[in-house]
């Protein structure tokens, strides 16, 4: 079940009903809320609902062992043995298949005259449960507010189980830390409940689904199936053209699917009463690598940024140990992805800009001269782009072949139609929107009568019925 199809519109018209007006205290709207984010998650595969509850067990457990302990080794062991559950967990599921084969065919390699080795690992393809990482994420991440002092142990563990399973967060994000989610828990279910409590912020959040519609419905669907996705498939006979375009269509579209999908998750959770903050921030405006991550999927880099890379010493033991920490957090950042090459190269080709753009300071705007900052946002786009041609490859040879199709000048162009061209420069052209602009046009829409906007939004709805494809291709970070 996927945000833009009519079988979640009648899922969460029944959650928005229950939450607001069927249960009208505290602990009910928690239950029915925890309840409600279970059943979602079952509509993939129920079987997975018992390891999202192992794993929220395991995050209370360790969270309140930790928070029960003053002294300082046992408190470290605790958080050693809880990141050890959890990356067990999330090796088996989504590591074990691939590492088993490769390590099977090294054994059968190296056994001596062709014999057979004398062991071999055991093979297990299990199914991916959807959200896995961005639930064992939040589950971390309780843990880790706890050790750190961020925040008390929860004293109900149904406001842990709230947490990681909140359904808008729970199949692609935004990975919200505990110290920012739970000052929410009660705020939203007091809501309406005790005197002076805030009222659902709905211009936002109809303005956010709006916003996440047309990313998703229009341009992510749009460019992914008529352009980006048959020339990718078959690199090898389009035009160079095409074969360029498509690179920066695919820049256009990760952007579209993952930020239009945040966007619908925050005005979902706004709807039940909960603020999430901004996953991103126009990232193609970036001026440079360092900018870059400041602006994409930010709850993702701020994880890395604060349990990870600030584990590794961060900036306190000297540049060389900052330049390490800084390539070692987004190698396994790639690595978190999957269990592909072209996921670490991805993460090396991050680390080693964030490396180098700390070592030479070049990791601000340089300039107030306009064609200089734009030549810097152009170069640091170039960049992504590239980065996101080998983490969208099965391999490295396909990057090879992708590079070496640049050069099919006599190849007829097929693909290449001026509604593409709009649309990728529609997309693109998103990011050149100022933020004051953006936030005035926020302010404009709240400002305009209830009436006003229920006829704003009829309209909008029918332009995108009127517009989009049939059907909703799936969300490209549902397979992390």
């Amino acid at each position: 079940m996927i945000f833009p199809t009519f079988e979640f519109a009648g899922f969460f018209l029944c959650v928005f009903v229950g939450f607001w007006y069927v249960f009208r205290r505290n602990r009910d709207r928690r239950l029915f809320l925890t309840a409600a984010s279970y059943a979602f998650y079952a509509f993939w595969d129920w079987r997975f609902c018992f390891l999202l509850l192992a794993s929220t067990a395991a995050a209370w457990v360790f969270g309140f062992l930790i928070g029960a302990q003053r002294e300082h080794f046992r408190r470290k062991a605790l958080l050693v043995l809880s990141v050890i559950f959890f990356l067990v967990v999330l090796a088996f599921f989504k590591y074990w298949g691939a590492f088993s084969l490769a390590a099977n065919a090294l054994l059968s390699r190296g056994a001596a005259g062709g014999a057979e080795p004398p062991f071999l690992l055991p093979v297990i393809q299990v199914a991916l449960p959807v959200g896995l990482s961005f639930y064992t994420f939040k589950a971390m991440s309780y843990v880790f507010d706890v050790y750190l002092c961020k925040m008390q142990p929860a004293k109900d563990a149904l406001d842990v189980a709230l947490y990681v399973s909140f359904f808008p967060q729970i199949a692609s994000g935004p990975i919200v830390h505990a110290a920012e989610f739970f000052p929410g828990i009660d705020r939203a279910a007091s809501a309406g409940i005790e005197p002076g409590s805030c009222p659902i912020q709905l211009s936002r959040a109809l303005a956010l689904l709006g916003s996440g519609l047309f990313k998703k419905l229009v341009i992510a669907n749009f460019l992914s199936t008529l352009f980006v996705n048959p020339v990718f498939s078959d690199v090898a006979s389009r035009h160079s053209a095409e074969v360029l375009l498509a690179a920066f269509g695919y820049s256009a579209v990760i952007y579209a699917d993952f930020s239009g999908y945040s966007d619908m998750a925050i005005a979902v959770a706004l709807l039940l009463g909960f603020e999430t903050p901004a996953n991103f921030r126009r990232p193609y405006a970036a001026f440079s690598v360092t900018d870059f991550w400041k602006r994409w999927h930010i709850t993702f880099s701020s994880w890395l940024r604060e349990y990870l890379y600030f584990s590794f010493g961060g900036s306190r033991f000297g540049i060389r140990r900052t330049l390490f920490a800084l390539v070692a957090t987004m190698v396994l950042g790639g690595l978190w992805h999957g269990p592909k090459a072209t996921f670490v190269v991805w993460g090396a080709m991050q680390g080693v800009a964030l490396a180098l753009e700390r070592a030479f300071g070049s990791g601000e705007r340089k300039s107030s001269v306009r064609w200089k900052a734009a030549l810097q946002v152009a170069a640091t786009f170039l960049f992504a782009t590239a980065s996101w041609i080998v983490f969208r490859a099965e391999s490295l040879g396909a990057v090879a072949l992708w590079a070496r199709s640049l050069a099919n000048v006599s190849v007829p162009v097929t693909l290449l139609t001026p509604a593409v061209v709009i649309t990728l420069v529609v997309a693109l052209g998103m990011h050149a929107i100022p933020d004051s602009v953006r936030s005035r046009g926020m302010s404009a829409w709240i400002a305009l009568p209830f009436v006003l906007k229920g006829v704003v939004a009829a309209l909008f709805m029918a332009a995108l019925h009127v517009v989009s494809m049939s059907g909703v291709a799936p969300f490209i970070y549902f397979q992390f």
